[in-house]
């Protein structure tokens, strides 16, 4: 329902958006600032990073133009008019009002940041809008002028009753950080909706697909019921997806009503697409809660002009990507078969990372601006993503709380506990508050769980709880094919995949990228950068370095060239023998009815 102005409101502030030249990627903005007669100095601040994706980007980096004015379009002397730093004006405006105008350059099609072309038009409020200093709370409202008169506007944000020129139209947010939160996509896209009980949910999307947009439909209204299950409902009556259908895709973004997803377009000739689709569509709706309204102190109300830093991330992300799996499950997305198949062949991907243990899990959410998103060469061997290890912590969490609490509540309840008693009054969260769901939900505290697996670092116990939770879980070596049919084996290639060098090389040369700490290559003296050209006399290249090498046996020392600065070196390395590992998941069927309790009710059976 569009949104009534009252006379009682502050003065909004009110930004215009144009995009007459969409071939120059260049929206053209005017931000008009009321009279503020308490304030003799104002300052204009242009945010440096978009919540929920944690690295600076200094967005103003793509502001030109930059023009201010009085009302009446007289600007201001230079001497009135100071940049303090790199995203931020001092304005003397002795308490009057005042007009900004600036051009963007919008150019980078990802769902963190801002895109302009002669197709449509997308933003985020982050990187596209000023903000004025001790002003966050004053309420705003923007218009939009599409480029084409065959454009369209979708966004969360209600329009504004009787405001609008033309084409333009006009949308108001409570205050800045609404604004913020509220992307834009503007053009053609196609547009699809249904409602959920009395919420209404809509779907924009635009770009080139081979998807089946009814299925689509079909499954994100799967997963948002299975969400709401979860919560008792939602904590709005309108959600909007935004999703781009590009060739390639690059994730999603979460906010309080909306998401935007970026998705592979052409990558849905196969069930696994929609299946990506559908666990992307989980991850980001269940944000709606985790993170967006269930959040400490550091995440909202926000600084946007430097890092917040929080010890949560595991909590936010890592949480939410395990659950989103589980509500896909739940949802009818995916069958017990997959989500085993999903867990044999990624846990040992991640038991096999040499960093997963060597920093704690709360060190690297606080660290995530610094080193997930800007690592240096030796990340992989002295960390690892928040995502990842928060993931499989989540899930020993889930099945811990379970087997803790007789099976029927887990982790979704864990999460709810702290909807309820935090999150749907806005009350922020503290790491206390998140030991003291788990106990409520385990029957008892599981501060020793915390203090070893998230504030410490030690192995996960994930096989063993697995076991405990009714499964059959069984390891090999990545060379034992002894599992598959007699018919099957191939002697040749089990033997060739023994010999292992620690190396691991990037995609299209044999530049090394990694060297695991203490493996064969590393004690060799290879490491980083490193152009391997020969071994034992034999020239490589990318795809035939893995060959050369399993030309031997464990044990064997072979010789490999290199050049190091353009320097011509050799090492000898002596090859051992592969710990990669494969995993076999099934149900148990020996399993007693304790462990198939747990195992029902982490299904959701």
């Amino acid at each position: 329902m569009p949104a009534v102005l009252t006379t009682s409101a502050p003065e909004p502030i009110v930004y215009r958006v144009s995009m007459r030249a969409p071939a120059s990627h260049e929206y053209e903005v005017e931000m008009r600032v009321p009279a503020l007669p308490d304030r003799d100095r104002v300052d204009l601040v242009f945010a440096a990073w978009a919540p929920g994706s944690y690295m600076v980007r200094d967005f103003v980096r793509h502001v030109f133009g930059l023009e201010i004015a009085d009302r009446r379009g007289r600007a201001f002397a230079p001497a009135d008019v100071v940049r303090v730093d790199k995203q931020r004006w001092r304005i003397a405006s002795a308490g009057r009002a005042f007009r900004v105008r600036y051009r963007v350059f919008a150019f980078e099609a990802t769902v963190r940041t801002s895109f302009l072309d002669d197709s449509h038009a997308y933003w985020n409020g982050t990187s596209l809008f000023f903000f004025v200093d001790g002003e966050l709370g004053r309420p705003c409202q923007v218009t939009v002028a599409p480029a084409k008169p065959s454009w369209r506007i979708a966004t969360s944000l209600p329009p504004v009753t009787g405001r609008g020129a033309g084409r333009s139209l006009s949308y108001a947010a409570a205050d800045f950080d609404e604004l913020a939160d509220s992307p834009f996509e503007v053009g053609t896209h196609a547009r699809h909706a249904f409602s959920v009980g009395r919420t209404r949910f809509e779907l924009a999307l635009y770009g080139r697909t081979n998807a089946d947009p009814a299925r689509l439909v079909d499954i994100l209204r799967r997963v948002v019921t299975a969400t709401g299950r979860i919560f008792g409902g939602f904590p709005f009556r309108r959600y909007l997806f935004i999703v781009h259908a590009l060739p390639v895709g690059s994730g999603g973004l979460e906010h309080r009503a909306s998401v935007t997803m970026d998705i592979a377009g052409l990558s849905f000739e196969e069930e696994a697409g929609y299946v990506r689709f559908a666990d992307l569509a989980a991850h980001e709706f269940f944000h709606v809660w985790n993170v967006k309204r269930i959040h400490d102190r550091a995440l909202g109300p926000f600084d946007y002009t430097q890092e917040c830093y929080t010890r949560l991330l595991w909590l936010y992300e890592g949480c939410t990507d395990y659950l989103a799996h589980v509500i896909i499950l739940r949802a009818g997305v995916t069958r017990e078969r997959q989500f085993l198949r999903m867990i044999a062949d990624d846990w040992p991907r991640y038991a096999q990372r040499p960093g997963r243990n060597e920093t704690s899990l709360e060190e690297l959410s606080f660290e995530a601006w610094i080193k997930q998103y800007k690592p240096s060469e030796n990340f992989t061997n002295r960390a690892v993503s928040y995502y990842e290890k928060g993931f499989w912590t989540a899930m020993a969490l889930d099945l811990t709380l379970r087997l803790e609490g007789g099976g029927r509540r887990g982790l979704p309840e864990m999460i709810r506990w702290l909807w309820e008693r935090f999150g749907r009054s806005g009350r922020p969260i503290a790491d206390a508050d998140v030991r003291a769901a788990a106990a409520a939900i385990a029957g008892r505290r599981l501060d020793r769980f915390f203090d070893r697996y998230v504030r410490g670092k030690d192995e996960l116990p994930l096989p063993a709880l697995l076991r405990r939770a009714g499964l059959k879980v069984v390891a090999r070596a990545e060379w034992d094919d002894d599992d598959k049919p007699a018919g099957e084996r191939d002697p040749v290639r089990s033997r060739r995949a023994r010999a292992w060098t620690g190396l691991a090389l990037h995609a299209d040369r044999t530049t090394v990228r990694n060297v695991v700490p203490d493996s064969p290559a590393w004690r060799a003296g290879l490491t980083f950068n490193d152009e391997i050209v020969a071994v034992d006399g034999a020239r490589v290249a990318a795809p035939t370095f893995a060959r050369r090498i399993a030309d031997h046996l464990p044990g064997a020392e072979v010789r490999v060239t290199f050049f190091r600065r353009d320097e011509l070196q050799e090492a000898n390395v002596r090859l051992s023998e592969s710990p990669d590992r494969k995993l076999d998941v099934t149900v148990d069927p020996k399993a007693g009815a304790r462990a198939r309790t747990v195992r029902g009710g982490w299904f959701g059976v």
